[in-house]
C-alpha cells in the first residue's frame, strides 16, 4: 500500500513465499531499508491460516505497528510493514493489483472509521 512497492499484487499462490530486495525472492520489494531476504508468508494447514515470519531481518518485520518475533498468524486486514513498505494481508483472493488495491483500502476505511469512533 505504501513505499517504493506501492500499487504491487502479491497474490499468495504457493505454500511459501519470500519477500526481500534480492531478485530470487518470490516477491521483490525494492526497498533500501528492506533486507535481502526479510519475511516469509507460508500457509499452515494446521491452523488453515497463513503465517508471517521475520527472516532475521536487519529492520525487522511489523504486523499492525508492532514488532513480530516469533511466527505471527495473520489475519484479514493485518498491514505488515518492512522497511518502508506497508503491505496489507487479504483472505478474499482478487485477480488484479486494482480488485486487491481496492479491497485493502476500503479495510482501512472501516477501521479508521471504526478508530476514530465514527459510524462506518
Amino acid at each position: 500500500m505504501d513505499g517504493p512497492s506501492a500499487g504491487a499484487h502479491f497474490p499468495l499462490t504457493q505454500p511459501a513465499v519470500s519477500i526481500g530486495r534480492e531478485d530470487t525472492c518470490t516477491f521483490q520489494v525494492l526497498d533500501p531499508q528492506v533486507s535481502r531476504t526479510h519475511l516469509r508468508v507460508w500457509w499452515d494447514a494446521a491452523l488453515g491460516k497463513h503465517v508471517a515470519g521475520d527472516y532475521r531481518s536487519g529492520n525487522g518485520v511489523f504486523v499492525n505497528d508492532k514488532q513480530i518475533i516469533l511466527d505471527t498468524v495473520l489475519s484479514d486486514g493485518d498491514k505488515i510493514r518492512i522497511g518502508q513498505s506497508t503491505l496489507t494481508y487479504l483472505t478474499a483472493n482478487h485477480p488484479d493489483a486494482p480488485g486487491a488495491i481496492a479491497a485493502a483500502k476500503k479495510k482501512g476505511e472501516w477501521k479508521r472509521a471504526t478508530l476514530m469512533g465514527r459510524e462506518p
